[in-house]
């Protein structure tokens, strides 16, 4: 397994926000990330830097940047999706953005999108066929070396039903441990439902039916979950996306998180 972590985590945020892109820092984050050999990152595009974010503006200087740093970006998270306003999910503007976004990941030699489905752009209120037409749309756009990772908060049984209609070469899993426990989802009966889906985890705990937590604060059993993909040879990457924590520096919270995580997958 490796361990990356949600860009953003180790510094400031700019607009009092849990996650969003450091616009000021983010080559700043890299350094400290060097430092606490980090080798992944989860690249984050939101609303407010989509007309400056580097990545989507001068990818040979981020190229630079990961590289002086050794880092890659294992993923990128479309918080710019999520933050859209809802329409029908799918608008003309939205396939345009995901196109672009397709192209520099495909110039940053980046493969996996990760796709918020949830709150306002849950999936949860739609008939398996209109979510079926979501992704025959998504489907004609995405590059043969791109793999969309659904994060969904639908429970499994729903998840099976999707995935038996879309190409599975194509369309895989992002696993967020906290947002499962936040819905009630047993991760047991997750994993033996579709765990060969799985292709991005992200690292959170949080109350059921709640906010956000540190690691081990919360319903998420983030341990046992651990344990579990240990056991089930999970190879692939770790995303930590794990609650600040008020009053100690972001740096220090990633390298508790990451100890933590690290321990129980030892």
């Amino acid at each position: 397994m490796k361990i990356g972590f949600m860009q953003g985590r180790m510094v400031k945020p700019l607009h009092a926000q849990i996650q969003e892109f450091p616009s000021k820092h983010w080559e700043e984050e890299l350094v400290y990330a060097k430092k606490l050999n980090f080798q992944i990152i989860e690249w984050v595009l939101d609303k407010k830097s989509i007309k400056t974010n580097p990545f989507l503006f001068n990818h040979d200087y981020v190229n630079k940047i990961l590289h002086e740093n050794n880092i890659v970006i294992g993923s990128v998270s479309d918080d710019f999706f999520l933050q859209h306003e809802r329409s029908d999910i799918l608008s003309g503007k939205i396939l345009e953005h995901m196109e672009r976004v397709f192209m520099k990941m495909s110039q940053l030699k980046t493969s996996l999108y990760v796709l918020p489905l949830l709150e306002k752009m849950t999936l949860k209120n739609l008939e398996i066929k209109n979510q079926i037409h979501i992704f025959e749309q998504i489907q004609k756009i995405v590059p043969k070396n791109i793999k969309i990772c659904i994060e969904s908060d639908l429970n499994s049984e729903n998840i099976k039903m999707l995935f038996n209609s879309i190409d599975k070469n194509i369309f895989k899993i992002n696993y967020d441990i906290g947002n499962s426990a936040y819905e009630g989802y047993n991760f047991q009966n997750e994993f033996d439902d579709y765990f060969d889906l799985i292709e991005n985890i992200h690292i959170k705990d949080r109350l059921f039916q709640g906010k956000t937590v540190p690691l081990g604060e919360g319903d998420a059993s983030i341990t046992n979950v651990l344990k579990e993909l240990k056991k089930l040879n999970y190879e692939k990457n770790l995303i930590l996306q794990a609650a600040r924590i008020p009053g100690m520096k972001d740096k220090d919270v990633m390298i508790k998180y990451k100890t933590f995580v690290e321990n129980a997958i030892l």
